[in-house]
């Protein structure tokens, strides 16, 4: 072979240009080389020429020249060259380089070429289907990610992490703008350093997304603004990315594109951004399909993920880096709020609420929990916890035997390992798993699948109590209360605002809620509570428990000892001996709802409904039944006493009864009784 290889040194540089020269007149090979700067196309024909020498090398083993192939052909792949130009290209080049060296080298020495050409045409084609597979399992991997969503933080996390590992990505990174316009990395990695996000972030070329700003015509700008993926064909030469040219050239990144994450119709919620080591890495037939794709994909997570987890702002990389090491590095306290039995006024649990010490400030959940990817997460529980039934052995201690609530990560139901830690802390603090209550957020990710409802009955094994957080706030919170094993449900504080002309609406879905819970043996909780009188109707209404500003805020574990000490027990709300005339206008309607129940089972009753109607004719007396007495008698203490009462009791009591609680006379009688009882409380 000595021979052909003297012959393709003498021959190569002049059948590289002309093979070049011939790709300029194919259309899809020709949209390939216009991308290339000057410099870079010198430096592939430099490298064409390499490869054409090194396959006339007998000491070339098959192993050898199929990594070779498998590479060049990935490459191919990769910058958009379809299999069939490929194959195309490769018949331009053999012909030119026979009739170059075909009368100086023999039959033989020809035709092992030959076969070697041949050979590395079939590696390289086996290069593309690679690539293929590459991308189908990358789309499939978004495909579960996306219906398994949960947060936003742990969604872009595992994003990143998948496309990371997609042949085509040499780098990707994911972002939001602030409220100036200005673009902040949330997650990304890979180029040359394997830290290109760190790379980016400290960049002092700020990214935009806003049109008039000297930054904004980046591939990420014009995303956000389209709507649309869009393309930086080649960094070396596209100057409205200039100012990170050389950053690009140092990460070894040379084409990127931008895909907006946004439901039909809506802004985006975040751009992605995938960056390749070749230029026009994502401009193909192939890889635009793959865009789209995923693009439609991300599109159908940024419908879901707002809808349960709520967005904050962006949060820069090196926040959530720092965040995440504060809740490793001994900076996680533990504060608690009192959660009064409303029954007897006592404060029998608190539920443990984390805080982040960072310097002078004292971070709360709002400020951290978004930017704490899933392992810090249960970094936080398991620490957490911890401290939290420490705590509650040095209350016992000192003669304080309370109950320990703290809550649950959605993310829990899919990981075992929070089960693990909280069997670990019922140990090593030898707390009776009676006495801790887990709280599970209600939201849209805890779906009723089999391995969540597997978890959640190891942890009922275990023999702690399950509350559902925040009922009211999710989605179809009536069939998980129905459906899985709560023993305390805890209503959104949202559902417990009362004020003004729906006050009485808003005590009626807590009351009708209440009985609904203890009808399926459920205690009923409610937070939030910032009024005495509220937490007064609260008690009337049935509710078992509650905590809110009323009673305390939230405490270190330590104020929480004085705080005990110094707190005598709050009265026992429902049953407190008062003169009603005392009592607020929430406590009266709370009242009212009472009796209005009462009448409402005996209008379901004809001849007790009658027999009421006839009472009213005169006074109640001793000839009346007990139930009938206390019917025609449950609003004297809510309504003012003399004619007026008297009046108003039998308009509300012959509306409801003669014409029913949808009629009318029914809305304009409940109308004045509202306004009677607003006017003397």
């Amino acid at each position: 072979m000595d021979t052909l290889i003297g012959a393709l040194h003498a021959h190569a540089a002049h059948v590289v240009n002309r093979f070049y020269e011939e790709l300029g007149r194919l259309p899809k090979s020709r949209r390939i080389l216009e991308m290339l700067s000057g410099v870079e196309l010198a430096h592939l024909k430099a490298r064409q020429i390499e490869n054409l020498l090194a396959l006339a090398d007998l000491r070339l083993t098959a192993h050898d020249q199929a990594e070779m192939a498998q590479r060049i052909g990935r490459i191919h792949a990769i910058v958009g060259l379809d299999k069939e130009e490929l194959v195309r290209s490769r018949g331009i080049l053999q012909e030119l380089l026979y009739a170059a060296v075909g009368r100086a080298v023999s039959a033989q020495q020809l035709s092992l070429y030959a076969r070697r050409l041949t050979s590395d045409l079939a590696w390289q084609l086996k290069a593309y289907q690679r690539v293929q597979d590459s991308q189908q399992e990358a789309l499939l991997r978004i495909t579960r990610l996306v219906w398994e969503a949960g947060s936003y933080t742990n969604f872009i996390d595992q994003v990143i992490a998948t496309l990371a590992a997609h042949d085509e990505v040499a780098a990707c990174a994911i972002g939001r703008p602030d409220e100036a316009g200005i673009f902040h990395f949330e997650a990304g990695t890979g180029g040359k350093t394997g830290s290109m996000l760190n790379v980016l972030t400290a960049h002092d070329q700020e990214i935009s997304v806003r049109a008039d700003h000297p930054q904004g015509q980046g591939a990420i700008g014009r995303a956000w603004r389209s709507g649309k993926p869009e393309r930086v064909v080649n960094y070396q030469t596209d100057p409205l990315v200039a100012a990170w040219r050389g950053l690009a050239a140092r990460e070894g990144v040379r084409s990127a594109v931008a895909i907006p994450l946004a439901a039909p119709g809506q802004p985006p919620l975040a751009v992605l951004s995938l960056y390749s080591a070749f230029p026009g890495g994502f401009v193909g037939p192939d890889q635009v399909a793959f865009v789209d794709l995923l693009q439609t994909l991300l599109g159908c997570a940024a419908t879901r993920i707002p809808a349960h987890d709520g967005m904050s702002a962006a949060v820069p990389v090196s926040v959530r880096q720092h965040r995440a090491a504060l809740v490793r590095t001994g900076a996680l306290e533990m504060h608690y709020q009192p959660l009064i039995d409303l029954a007897t006024g006592k404060t029998v649990k608190v539920e443990a609420l984390a805080r982040l010490r960072d310097g002078e400030r004292l971070l709360v959940p709002d400020e951290f929990l978004s930017a704490l990817a899933s392992d810090d997460l249960l970094a936080l529980f398991t620490r957490g916890i911890d401290e939290a039934l420490a705590d509650r052995t040095r209350w016992c201690a000192e003669g304080h035997q309370l109950e320990v609530s703290i809550n649950l990560p959605p993310a829990a139901l899919n990981d075992i390992r929070y089960f693990e830690a909280t069997r670990t802390a019922l140990a090593a603090h030898a707390c009776p798993p009676a006495k801790l209550t887990l709280e599970v957020l209600e939201n849209e990710s805890f779906s009723l699948s089999h391995g969540r409802r597997a978890i959640l009955a190891k942890f009922r094994g275990l023999g702690v109590l399950l509350a559902q957080d925040d009922l009211g706030a999710g989605h179809s919170g009536l069939a998980r209360l129905r459906e899985l094993p709560f023993d305390w449900i805890k209503f959104d504080r949202e559902m417990v605002k009362v004020s003004g002309r729906d006050a009485l609406d808003t005590l009626r879905v807590i009351y009708q809620l209440t009985r609904l819970g203890h009808s399926l043996g459920r205690l009923v909780l409610a937070e939030g509570i910032d009024t005495l009188d509220l937490l007064h109707a609260l008690a009337i209404l049935g509710v078992d428990g509650a905590q809110g500003y009323c009673i305390a805020k939230p405490m270190e574990g330590a104020r929480l000892l004085e705080w005990l000490d110094r707190t005598p027990p709050f009265l026992a709300l429902a049953n407190a001996e008062r003169d009603p005339w005392d009592e607020s206008l929430l406590a009266r309607l709370a009242r009212f709802l009472i009796w209005e129940e009462r009448m409402l089972m005996i209008a379901a009753v004809p001849e007790a409904a009658q027999e009421v109607l006839h009472a009213l004719t005169r006074d109640a007396g001793e000839g009346d039944s007990v139930p009938i007495a206390q019917s025609l008698s449950g609003l004297d203490g809510i309504l003012p006493a003399g004619q007026q009462r008297d009046a108003l009791r039998r308009e509300v009591v012959g509306a409801l009864l003669t014409e029913g609680p949808n009629s009318e006379a029914w809305r304009n009688a409940l109308r004045g009784l509202i306004e009677a009882i607003a006017a003397t409380a």
